[in-house]
């Protein structure tokens, strides 16, 4: 009888120590996930990279920047929180549905906690699209890009949301720290430019200029 209790026991122990290391490494992915997407929030703040920020988004999203920007002014959002509303979209929660609760009260981090969000998932696709934008950034300058309209007529400095300023300072000082090292680098007279034949062929990674990544490290 007391060696069936002591193995009832251990099995209770063993159960409440495996699901609290569950509990603990899901919420480390969470925290890490919404590092990351503040980070992306953080370099849409100013003007010069919202632009950036906006059409690689809509790259890895395939959608038109103009609309972007429109479900931003609706649902007041920032970009890392809409980022998160994709990831959502794209598992199936249809937008309508996101807009409706968020208009209700309830923020985005909650709608994806009560959609049993994968918040490991959010984290790699986010710290993808912080790596695109960084490369984005770089390559604006590098070949010395002349900011154009957009066909959809999209225009940075009306892209703006009150969801914008809930970045902390920390964020912002370390966004336009990244903002200025990508920008020396693809702009700096030290950088050597080579012929039009080798830049083509060295454009999908630009590693022969880059050098080093962002001068902190990445979340």
């Amino acid at each position: 009888m007391i060696r069936n209790q002591r193995k009832s026991l251990s099995r209770i122990c063993l159960v409440a120590l495996l699901t609290a290391s569950a509990t603990g490494a899901l919420g480390s992915d969470q925290q890490k996930a919404e590092k990351r997407v503040r980070q992306i929030s953080a370099m849409a703040v100013d003007s010069r990279t919202r632009a950036i920020v906006n059409q690689t988004m809509a790259d890895e999203f395939h959608a038109k920047r103009i609309e972007l920007m429109r479900q931003r002014h609706a649902m007041n959002m920032s970009y890392g929180s809409l980022f998160i509303a994709h990831e959502l979209t794209a598992t199936g929660v249809p937008m309508l549905d996101i807009a409706l609760e968020l208009e209700g009260g309830k923020d985005i981090i909650h709608i994806a906690n009560e959609r049993n969000a994968n918040w490991k998932a959010i984290g790699d696709a986010a710290k993808k699209l912080n790596d695109k934008i960084d490369d984005n950034i770089y390559r604006h300058f590098l070949h010395g890009k002349a900011d154009e309209p957009a066909i959809d007529k999209y225009d940075a400095h009306t892209d703006i949301v009150r969801a914008d300023l809930e970045v902390t300072p920390e964020e912002l000082a370390s966004a336009r720290a990244d903002y200025e090292v990508w920008k020396n680098r693809g702009s700096g007279p030290k950088v050597g430019r080579l012929d039009r034949q080798s830049e083509n062929d060295a454009n999908d990674t630009a590693e022969i200029y880059k050098g080093p990544t962002r001068p902190h490290a990445s979340p």
